[in-house]
């Protein structure tokens, strides 16, 4: 009850030291933006579905009593960065493991740092529309793509993420041309009004003999 929890030594704490317990249980290892963005730009595909977010993580103390879960929900899904669902996006996301997603909307919409591992070689099962609707404005975002043979498909999968707008740091990487990774991660940190790409080439190059059109993502003769 509220007189009960009035009356507990724990919410006698100043809430600094408060949110420094719940940082300990909920978010020892999570980093700064600025941290994040002077990372590589190499992503190593052979781990792309790995997470850095370390495992011994309490999220039980959520369920202690509500003005706890009021006030330490945030620093569980704010800080870390979730995995997206590979079509499902921003519903179902993981954060230790996909066997624990997380199921409810109201918490989804606490994440804002996201990555995603997509594979060239298979038909992607979301649209444009609902790719910019997961990871607009998002604070976060790092998109990881492979395929099991090299060369094999063209980067049609990457097109999808044009129109994403208004993410504060994006990176691309994995299986794709360098070029391309840096104009698209461009792309999606255009502020949220500007709709349309903004680059004046028609085509990027990818490799020495051929093009990929910037529209598209095709391969040009």
């Amino acid at each position: 009850s509220t007189s009960d929890q009035e009356a507990s030594l724990f919410f006698r704490l100043p809430a600094e030291l408060r949110n420094q317990i719940y940082t300990e249980l909920l978010c020892p290892d999570a980093v700064n933006l600025h941290s994040i963005t002077k990372r590589a730009n190499d992503l190593n595909v052979r781990h792309y579905n790995e997470t850095s977010t370390a495992t011994s993580l309490h999220p039980a103390i959520l369920s202690t009593c509500r003005k706890i879960h009021d006030e330490a929900t945030q620093l569980l899904y704010a800080p870390h960065i979730f995995h997206a669902h590979p079509s499902l996006l921003a519903s179902l996301p993981h954060l230790t493991s996909s066997a624990k997603p997380v199921l409810y909307p109201s918490v989804i919409n606490l994440i804002s740092r996201w990555q995603v591992c997509l594979r060239l070689d298979t038909d992607p099962q979301f649209t444009a529309a609902q790719a910019a609707a997961a990871f607009s404005g998002a604070e976060y975002l790092e998109v990881r793509v492979w395929q099991a043979q090299y060369e094999a498909c063209d980067y049609a999968v990457l097109k999808l993420f044009t129109a994403v707008r208004g993410v504060q740091f994006a990176r691309v990487g994995g299986d794709v041309d360098a070029t391309l990774a840096r104009w698209l991660e461009a792309q999606m940190m255009l502020p949220r009004e500007e709709g349309d790409c903004q680059s004046d080439e028609t085509c990027l190059w990818k490799g020495a003999e051929e093009m990929l059109c910037g529209r598209c993502f095709d391969k040009v003769s």
